[in-house]
């Protein structure tokens, strides 16, 4: 009798024995407990299955199976063997009833709806194989693997929050925050098991001593939001709302963390472990609300930092300062320079690129157009090899040519303000963001405004415009990311009361939430911040803004509740970021590629899709066993393995669903386990589940469900995965046996 009838027997008596049942099946005779088919034992010269012994409170139908002992070791999950195949040549190597398929034995499991691709069902870690017409183990996949990919559906828009950074330990006072965040790992090399992805880095302020002077730079980690430091020594506090950039200086493997000091004047520089490196002390360094930029501007593989008209040695020398054009656009006696580092004339040196002047790596103008200062972006808008520099200055919207400097188009400031959200005018407008948002595979620019978010096509016609509320600062910023792999780029900004992300072709709100911020030049950024290999969004809120409806403090982020946005890079570590200024562990390249003239990343303040934009993971389970000990006293653990079987990594934590019986047919559900490690394509993980209470001498199948949190349903999980209908395995013939 093999243990699935066995079951039914049992379940069957149990339903009698409840129901009255007048004739049950006596068993058969026997005269010790060897007469009897395992794991039945002779009562009263009858073979029965075993009532566990003792008092049992009347629960021997499983009533009692809860997942409420100790955890089992999760460092010694032992070495299992998971059923290595035997090699063949021919049919007569393998053994009865198998079949030689790829050079290996396999067994063929034929359930009626073996299906290939997205719809393959087959269970405990195998594939549909239609020229065996069922299904075998995944071992026997031949190569190459096969594709998996996860198309997001079109418009299905579900931002949910993952975790909130708002009530600090450490220095608690300062929980309010209004620059935009950066996200770096500090320290690439460290196993995912002690160090789960990339940090949150920001500067923190107290609302009673203004967001002018004593700021307290925090790092959190970016899957949780748990403090890793914060700089509460007097001597190194920060200017709160300075932006921050993140990356190695020094060759270590390490980033470097550099941002403004108290007051706004002059830079500090900390280590990755947010100890103190280095700070300027020239009393003339400005950098106010702006923010710094680092770059190898003589590639010769030592970075600089650039802030404004000035280049800083990653020593913290001052290398030379100009009293020229800063990259700036705000009020008169404040400052918010964001120059930008690129090679736009092609000498293989990079220039330091603002509003009307353009100076080399040495500090010599290379052109001064006297036009004005302005918050710049660059990218090819014209075609050629040279890019073009978008220019915001006082209103208005300007494309200059990089060689010359000469103006291409120009959408002066009264222009602008006859659109009807701006009144009397649009507002000094802030940073620009250039990005593809139509899908027609040219650049737009995006500019927040007064009361307006706008974007101009690459001819500088008004595409769409939309109304927002930014009277205190009007100069935030703006990122964009093309969340559905579609080729057409999102939005993602935040005003003073909320944060919207809006389709980019036409400015409809996809999705809005409630915010607040008094605004300064913030903007959310956009990366993979928990090595889930999805994109996030991170965002910076205080509650200074006194009418804001709602009010919020602290760093918040978002990902998306149906695992639908694709892949991006875990970095973003300027407010000037343009994907190709430094590598994804925080590295700056000594030459640079030129992101207007690579493809799919002529854009700037975008973040970019990785490599296989659509590759996806396929997670696969398979039960291998289970150790009952002294089951009595300490439970049964039950193991089983879990596969990535995909072209995508999985974070660590997916969710384990363990049943007493299919859970497809009503088995009972019995707790959750979670992996501990990311798994990437062709890893795996063992899992172990203790199971407590069962029966003595009863047989059960345990069934696992990987990416389950218990619904029952298959699948019903976080991930998304190519095939989501193979989650499922199973562990059979497990019992409680007393201990002789």
């Amino acid at each position: 009798m093999d243990a699935e009838h066995l079951v039914r027997l049992l379940l069957a008596a149990a339903l009698c024995a409840l129901a009255g049942c007048s004739d049950p099946d006596p068993g058969q005779p026997c005269a010790i407990d060897a007469d009897c088919p395992f794991p039945q034992v002779c009562e009263a010269g009858r073979c029965q299955a075993g009532d566990g012994g003792g008092d049992d409170g009347g629960q021997t139908d499983g009533g009692l199976l809860e997942d409420h002992g100790p955890r089992p070791d999760r460092e010694d999950l032992g070495s299992w063997d998971a059923g290595a195949l035997t090699p063949c040549a021919v049919q007569g190597d393998c053994a009865a009833g198998e079949r030689c398929h790829q050079g290996l034995c396999v067994t063929v499991e034929p359930p009626p709806d073996c299906a290939e691709g997205e719809d393959d069902r087959c269970e405990d870690d195998a594939y549909c194989e239609p020229s065996l017409h069922g299904c075998v183990s995944w071992d026997a996949h031949g190569e190459p693997a096969p594709t998996c990919e996860y198309i997001p559906p079109e418009g299905q828009f579900t931002p949910r929050e993952e975790w909130v950074w708002e009530h600090p330990l450490e220095a608690p006072e300062w929980d309010e925050v209004m620059m935009t965040p950066v996200v770096v790992a500090l320290d690439p090399s460290v196993p995912d098991t002690d160090y789960p992805g990339p940090a949150v880095i920001f500067n923190s302020f107290r609302a009673d001593l203004g967001y002018s002077q004593e700021g307290v730079l925090r790092a959190v980690r970016g899957d949780t939001g748990a403090p890793l430091w914060s700089v509460t020594d007097p001597a190194h506090r920060t200017h709160p709302v300075s932006n921050i950039a993140a990356a190695d200086l020094d060759g270590d493997g390490r980033p470097e963390i550099v941002t403004g000091k108290s007051g706004g004047r002059d830079l500090l520089c900390f280590r990755a472990d947010g100890t103190f490196l280095w700070e300027t002390t020239t009393d003339s360094l400005s950098v106010g609300w702006g923010g710094p930029a680092i770059a190898d501007l003589e590639g010769d593989g030592v970075p600089e930092v650039v802030i404004g008209a000035a280049v800083v040695d990653a020593d913290g020398a001052v290398r030379w300062q100009r009293s020229g054009s800063r990259g700036d656009n705000f009020r008169q006696f404040a400052s918010a320079p964001f120059s930008v580092p690129a090679d736009v004339v092609g000498d293989a040196r990079l220039e330091i690129v603002t509003g009307d002047t353009l100076y080399d790596a040495d500090g010599n103008e290379l052109w001064n157009t006297h036009y004005g200062d302005g918050f710049v972006a660059v990218a090819n808008l014209i075609g050629g090899d040279t890019p073009e520099i978008v220019v915001v200055a006082r209103g208005s919207v300007r494309v200059q040519s990089s060689a010359t400097g000469e103006i291409v188009w120009l959408r002066e400031a009264a222009f602008l303000s006859e659109l009807p959200e701006c009144e009397p005018d649009c507002g000094l407008l802030g940073p620009p963001t250039v990005a593809d948002f139509d899908g027609d595979g040219l650049p737009e620019i995006g500019v927040a405004g007064a009361g307006i978010y706008l974007v101009l096509d690459t001819f500088g016609d008004v595409l769409w415009h939309i109304a927002s509320r930014d009277s205190s600062s009007n100069i935030t910023g703006s990122a964009v990311f093309d969340f559905e792999g579609d080729r057409r780029a999102e939005v993602v900004y935040a005003d003073e009361i909320a944060l919207r992300v809006l389709r980019g072709r036409d400015g409809t709100v996809l999705y809005q939430q409630p915010h607040s911020s008094l605004t300064a030049c913030e903007y959310p950024v956009i990366a993979d911040v928990d090595g889930d290999h999805n994109a996030e969004i991170v965002i910076a809120q205080n509650d200074l803004m006194a009418d804001a409806p709602q009010k919020f403090k602290g760093v918040r982020v978002f990902g998306d509740a149906q695992d639908n946005w694709v892949t991006t890079r875990p970095i973003w570590n300027q407010h000037a970021y343009h994907v190709t200024n430094v590598e994804a562990d925080g590295g700056v390249p000594a030459v640079a590629a030129k992101n207007w003239l690579t493809e799919g990343l002529n854009n700037f303040r975008q973040n970019v899709q990785t490599s296989g934009l659509f590759d996806a993971p396929d997670l696969t389970l398979r039960g291998l066993g289970f150790a009952a000990g002294n089951c009595q006293a300490d439970g049964v653990v039950v193991y089983v393995e879990v596969q990535n079987r995909g072209l995508q990594a999985v974070a660590a934590g997916v969710p384990v669903a363990f049943y007493l019986g299919d859970p497809r047919q009503g088995g009972q559900f019995l707790g959750v386990e979670v992996t501990r490690h990311a798994l990437g394509p062709g890893q795996a993980e063992v899992v172990a589940f203790l199971v407590w209470g069962l029966p003595l001498r009863q047989v059960f199948t345990v069934f696992a469900v990987v990416d389950d949190q218990g619904g029952g349903a298959v699948p019903s999980g976080q991930t998304s995965e190519c095939r989501e209908q193979n989650n499922l395995g199973r562990v059979d013939d497990v019992v409680c046996l007393p201990e002789t």
